[in-house]
């Protein structure tokens, strides 16, 4: 319980007087003060550090909207490092300055509250200028952009995000990439996703082995054996599961995940997915099996043929069922040195 005294009254009227208008209401910027004066062990200094704030903001009970609002206000008086940073090409994270490192923390934090406030738009621009400002830590905050970009649901989005990194040595993206195929209704591509997931990391299952009642003690950390925790690759699984916690604690995904876990992806499958995510028209333009056939190719791109290893993996029979592909393209595909699956 704080004492009430004439040293805090004065330090409170300071505080209103110069941060006050950050705040939506005088009682949040009172419960703010009071957590900076608990924090602080000889009183709070009216020009102390901003991280002081930003954690006395975090540790309230001030709803999630108001948080936003009081550091939105706080972050439009103070991110000129940040935008400095990004002028000159330079990592804010070796910047020697304490209010640049204040800064980002204030940034962080209050792109995570946008986060929590479904405010996925305003999130997403933020993290993008954290990773434009400090590359070092490219790591985290894509990680949290991937996460955004699951719930802003915009395949353009994802897909011009992933191209940024290789995103195939990344259990965070590719167990997000999964939820996101889920979202789309690709079903496929969340088990190619969960199956790239698998190849990476040998602990994957460690997500499913308690089941969906237990997902939530695994993510909180009270299922595993410390000594588990400290290897790499649990670490990682652990790390992923955090990041994705909204999907994987929704019986509807967690299932869903699992089932493309424990189920092993066909061959031809994993060829399309493939197919779909990197090659072009343009590129099968160019490629000798498809010559003579340019004016067909949107019918194989609707049919999901990208290759000739697509292709040869179905019979005659099977590939007449697609639509689209008659006798004249099949003949046309074996000219072009096409070998079919065997009935």
């Amino acid at each position: 319980m704080i004492k009430r005294d004439k040293k805090f009254e004065i330090l409170l009227k300071e505080f209103i007087e110069t941060e006050g208008e950050h705040f939506s209401n005088r009682e949040d910027a009172i419960e703010v003060f009071e957590h900076i004066y608990n924090m602080v062990e000889e009183g709070y200094d009216v020009d102390g550090p901003l991280g002081d704030i930003v954690d006395a903001i975090d540790d309230s009970d001030m709803s999630v909207f108001n948080k936003v609002s009081a550091l939105r206000e706080l972050y439009e008086e103070n991110h000129s490092g940040i935008e400095m940073a990004i002028e000159l090409g330079e990592d804010i994270l070796y910047s020697e300055s304490d209010e640049d490192t204040e800064e980002m923390i204030l940034a962080d934090t209050l792109a995570g509250y946008y986060v929590k406030a479904g405010m996925y738009e305003e999130a997403a621009k933020l993290y993008k200028l954290l990773l434009e400002a400090s590359p070092s830590d490219f790591s985290e905050f894509t990680d949290e952009l991937t996460h955004v970009y699951v719930h802003l649901n915009r395949d353009n989005l994802m897909r011009n995000h992933i191209k940024c990194f290789d995103y195939l040595e990344s259990e965070p993206t590719l167990l997000l990439l999964s939820v996101f195929s889920i979202n789309q209704g690709k079903l496929d591509e969340a088990h190619y996703y969960m199956t790239k997931l698998k190849e990476l990391n040998k602990y994957t299952g460690i997500i499913f082995k308690g089941g969906f009642e237990k997902v939530e003690s695994f993510i909180e950390g009270t299922l595993q054996d410390e000594k588990d925790l400290q290897k790499p690759e649990v670490f990682e699984m652990h790390f992923a599961a955090n990041i994705a916690k909204d999907y994987l604690t929704s019986k509807y995904h967690y299932e869903l995940l699992e089932k493309f876990y424990k189920e092993e992806i066909e061959r031809r499958v994993i060829l399309i997915v493939e197919g779909r995510l990197n090659i072009s028209k343009e590129m099968m333009k160019e490629d000798p099996i498809f010559a003579g056939m340019e004016r067909q190719l949107n019918r194989f791109i609707d049919a999901e043929l990208y290759n000739k290893e697509i292709i040869e993996s179905y019979t005659e029979k099977e590939l007449k069922k697609l639509g689209g592909i008659g006798a004249t393209v099949i003949q046309k595909l074996k000219n072009n040195g096409v070998k079919f699956k065997e009935d």
